[in-house]
């Protein structure tokens, strides 16, 4: 399959996705379908910013967070066959469930990036769990990245905006263009990161191989990256199996009381329109393999 044509599937993936309509070959290839909404691990109102057109703002909010409080800028969802050429645009459709806990998961374990660099790879439009950990963590420095210029450009308002500013702990936040698959990595993200979080980010079989070695050459030999994804039919274990190649990889499906006690009421509460199997996000840890 060439690239246009890898292209045109994905938009057709993620217009049934929007629009809550699966054909067979979307269930084929086990992408997630738009129709459940999110855990409400973090609350949204609408805010009117300044100096920003074109997008909307969000004030974010978490019930279980209460200094968490920042704006998040949301790109208009104008995506076509030709938009998705360019690097992976499914960051710019929605805030995906796996972000939403990856964010909760940082938050609520933030003694751990303390003095440490963090990187978010992959985190679409938001990188919300980036953005929290410049609001709340220690971290020595936070880097968000997504392989999309659209993203990017919009990441860096969110980090500019003056509200955000103010409140960040963190005074090194940078953004980046970082993509996997795309030549070797820039000398100065080589083996520079404590910790690197990425969520949903490996359901694409073409790009499993060039994440683990991204994901491998931005981490300190004692480094970790954090991950959350669903299972996605075998995607998820087909990355696992990958992986294992050079790093030590732990898997958990239970990983959290509130957020375990949430899945199973969705499970049977939420009228059909959850499914684990795409919506329920394990956490994986990998750590390097010692030669």
């Amino acid at each position: 399959m060439n690239r246009k044509e890898r292209a045109r599937q994905r938009w057709q993936i993620l217009k049934e996705a929007l629009s809550g309509r699966q054909s067979s070959d979307t269930c084929k290839h086990s992408v997630s379908v738009r129709r459940f909404s999110g855990y409400g691990l973090l609350n949204t109102t609408v805010q009117e910013v300044e100096g920003f057109k074109g997008a909307v703002w969000y004030r974010y909010t978490c019930p279980y967070q209460q200094d968490l409080q920042m704006n998040i800028r949301h790109l208009p969802g104008t995506i076509n066959a030709d938009t998705l050429l360019g690097f992976n645009n499914t960051g710019n459709v929605c805030v995906w469930p796996s972000e939403e806990i990856m964010a909760y998961h940082c938050m609520k374990n933030i003694e751990q990036f303390k003095n440490c660099n963090v990187c978010e790879l992959g985190g679409g439009m938001t990188c919300l769990a980036g953005i929290a950990m410049c609001m709340l963590s220690e971290a020595n420095n936070i880097l968000v990245t997504d392989g999309n210029e659209d993203s990017v450009s919009n990441l860096s308002k969110i980090i500019q905006n003056k509200e955000n500013k103010v409140s960040f702990k963190v005074e090194d936040c940078d953004t980046r263009v970082l993509r996997w698959g795309d030549g070797e990595l820039e000398q100065d993200l080589t083996n520079k990161f404590d910790f690197v979080l990425c969520a949903d980010c490996l359901f694409f079989e073409e790009g499993r191989e060039d994440l683990i070695k991204k994901v491998f050459n931005l981490l300190k030999d004692e480094g970790t990256s954090l991950m959350f994804a669903p299972k996605r039919g075998t995607t998820f274990d087909d990355f696992v199996s990958l992986a294992k190649s050079v790093f030590n990889v732990e898997v958990m499906e239970n990983y959290d009381d509130t957020i375990w006690d949430l899945h199973c009421k969705l499970k049977t509460d939420a009228n059909g329109l959850y499914d684990e199997n795409i919506h329920y996000p394990l956490f994986m840890k990998l750590t390097k393999k010692q030669s």
